[in-house]
């Protein structure tokens, strides 16, 4: 809207300056053309008046006497419809010498114009015009027609200027803004989007050109995506065969040593990685596989807090219930996923509380949903990265080892599962002053 909206301001100014511009030349061209044209008649008039003073005089009548008797006479002609002018009271009669006989006084302007009076080859006197022309009716409906039509022509030559404006405007902007829609769609990876290649001809080559990459890029995101689930799926069997193999080694052991206690938790964090890369992996393919049953959403708290609270422990944190319901709830979830999802959200706190601190699993209602509420201590998490905790592999901090010890996955693995279960995943302040991570889920899921 705002590249139709400048590119019509552009096109209308310039439409305003080729309608204006003209038209005040004309008029201006039209008052020059008037004045001349008044005073070639005030020239041909002064002549016609002092051929009617020669005559006057060749009669007899006095000098002085010449010019109110001559001007009687024109307004006679022009009462009977003579072509020219009267010149009453803007003329006067003066000597050979200078010396004033008759007429008027010359105004500010001075004499405008002069014509001598001849009698028989001499100069008996002169005359003299000496007040500007005044303004006649004839001339008034003149120059007030003639400004009518030129503002006129200038109104509507500017409207036609506005359409023809307007409409270059909607076609040069219509493939702009498909070509807009098309680089916003590939930036939010809608590679299938319409490409119309419309407009002039670097428009439609660019338009190509984005198809071009669209579909490249479609395929790379398609193989991309293939290659990540079979990559996890390769992974997470045989990381699932060792965890198995080391956990049967250790309860076999007489004497559990403390050295092969820590192996076996980290070959059990490496299976829960390896779930985890799994997850993320089919749901960006859009085949996490949820299979929904009845289950009791406060058990499997106090099961997430029971399955967490050795590795919190060993990182001097307490896991605990947060606010739960006092009876039992039933929900139809995937039991197993949302243990998955307790456990990343879980390993996503610990990742930032500090020695001392706290994780609670909370529960509340919701309409028909539930909301699942983890908080943890400060410091936490800065709220301004919300968006950025739940992309894959993504950290805020890198302590030593933490490669090796978490995955970077929690989050997004949690918004994998949550959006499995017809949900959303929320992140905001806490009141134990870390980060609160709300996932809301409806009781049941949502019939196709």
């Amino acid at each position: 809207m705002r590249l139709f909206s400048g590119l019509f301001l552009l096109l209308a100014g310039q439409a305003l300056l080729v309608a204006v511009l003209p038209g005040s030349a004309l008029i201006v061209n039209l008052q020059r053309g008037q004045h001349a044209y008044l005073e070639a008649q005030d020239r041909q008039s002064l002549i016609a008046l002092s051929a009617l003073i020669a005559t006057q005089i060749r009669a007899g009548t006095p000098l002085a006497g010449a010019l109110p008797a001559a001007q009687e006479i024109e307004n006679q002609n022009t009462a009977a419809g003579a072509a020219l002018p009267p010149l009453k009271n803007r003329v006067a009669l003066y000597t050979v010498d200078g010396a004033h006989l008759a007429g008027a006084a010359p105004d500010a302007e001075g004499v405008r114009a002069a014509q001598p009076v001849m009698l028989a080859g001499q100069r008996r006197a002169i005359l003299k015009i000496v007040a500007g022309s005044g303004q006649t009716l004839a001339s008034y409906t003149f120059m007030r027609d003639q400004l009518l039509g030129i503002a006129a022509a200038a109104v509507a030559t500017l409207l036609l200027l506005l359409g023809c404006g307007y409409g270059i405007a909607a076609r040069w902007v219509r493939p702009q803004r498909a070509l807009f829609r098309a680089s916003r769609a590939i930036a939010h990876g809608d590679f299938a989007t319409d490409f119309n290649e419309t407009g002039p001809v670097e428009t439609r080559a660019t338009m190509r050109n984005l198809a071009h990459i669209a579909r490249r890029f479609d395929r790379l995101e398609s193989a991309r995506r293939t290659w990540l689930v079979a990559v996890s799926e390769e992974l997470r069997v045989p990381v699932l065969r060792l965890g198995e193999n080391v956990a049967a080694l250790y309860h076999k052991m007489p004497d559990k040593q403390r050295e092969f206690a820590e192996v076996a938790e980290g070959v059990q964090r490496l299976q829960e990685m390896a779930e985890d890369l799994h997850a993320v992996a089919l749901a960006d393919l859009g085949r996490l596989p949820v299979t929904f049953a009845t289950v009791d959403p406060v058990a499997l708290i106090h099961n997430a807090v029971w399955a967490n609270s050795r590795r919190a422990k060993a990182q001097s944190v307490s896991v605990e219930p947060g606010q739960l319901p006092a009876t039992t709830v039933l929900v139809k979830w995937d039991g197993a996923r949302i243990e998955q999802l307790f456990t990343a959200l879980i390993e996503s706190s610990l990742r930032y509380t500090p020695a001392g601190g706290r994780i609670a699993l909370g529960l509340e209602g919701h309409r028909n949903a539930w909301r699942l509420i983890i908080d943890d201590s400060a410091p936490g998490v800065d709220v301004g990265l919300a968006q950025q905790l739940f992309e894959p592999f993504y950290r805020t901090t890198k302590r030593p080892g933490e490669s090796v010890t978490t995955s970077g996955l929690g989050l997004a693995t949690a918004q994998a599962i949550v959006e499995a279960h017809h949900g959303r995943i929320e992140a905001g302040p806490s009141p134990l002053g870390g980060l609160r991570v709300t996932v809301i889920l409806p009781a049941t899921p949502p019939t196709a």
